[in-house]
């Protein structure tokens, strides 16, 4: 399911404009909540649904400024919420692997299978490998240890604790992230939106965690 919605993701990105697969790809948590509910018995209470979508208003409004509306979009839209579906997908089995494995393990055999999925596409779709010089090497080391490695343990490694819904809703401070980083570092502009939207997301994702249904034990009925 993950590579499925990297495929779709990247496929997304030469369809329609990253403002809009960004925008899209944020329901993640839409998907994984209601998924939750739906398959595998997870409640949520009142609280915890206006917290999400306090944070869901809050995550479309920061790329809203820069959305494209238009008929050439409307496939790179929808395989970016197709990536965002598979995405929720993905989190909601690796809640259910969490409970019988560890963390390491499941991300092992995660990366294998992904490895063995990506790789013919790779020799089918690539002219060359392996990058060229040593700036291309540094960032695929880099998003490999950090992005594939690193994030992934620590969010397989939670679902322990916290239910599929809640992780999700934490992909929404991936956009903040991005967004401040660029102002920091590329002296990119943001707008009084943005840090209104920022803030929602924030009082959303609050809220959410301030409510018992977070929690694992809570989250799941009997």
């Amino acid at each position: 399911m993950a590579e499925l919605s990297q495929l779709a993701w990247a496929w997304s990105l030469t369809e329609t404009g990253v403002a809009n697969a960004n925008l899209l790809h944020n329901f993640t948590p839409v998907f994984t909540t209601f998924g939750g509910w739906l398959l595998l018995g997870h409640y949520f209470d009142l609280r915890f649904v206006f917290g999400l979508t306090l944070a869901i208003v809050g995550g479309i409004t920061i790329g809203l400024e820069d959305w494209q509306v238009g008929t050439d979009n409307l496939i790179g839209d929808g395989l970016a919420l197709l990536s965002a579906f598979f995405y929720a997908m993905s989190v909601l089995v690796m809640e259910q692997l969490r409970a019988k494995f560890s963390a390491t393990g499941i991300l092992l055999w995660s990366c294998l299978l992904r490895s063995c999925l990506t790789f013919p596409l790779v020799l089918l779709a690539e002219d060359r490998l392996f990058p060229s010089s040593l700036q291309g090497w540094l960032a695929v080391i880099a998003l490999a240890v950090l992005c594939q490695v690193l994030a992934a343990i620590i969010l397989v490694h939670q679902l322990k604790t916290y239910s599929s819904g809640f992780i999700a809703l934490f992909l929404l401070l991936e956009p903040i992230f991005t967004a401040i980083l660029g102002w920091i570092i590329f002296g990119e502009q943001l707008s009084f939106l943005n840090w209104l939207a920022f803030f929602v997301v924030l009082l959303g994702i609050y809220l959410a965690q301030s409510n018992q249904g977070a929690k694992k034990a809570k989250a799941v009925t009997s």
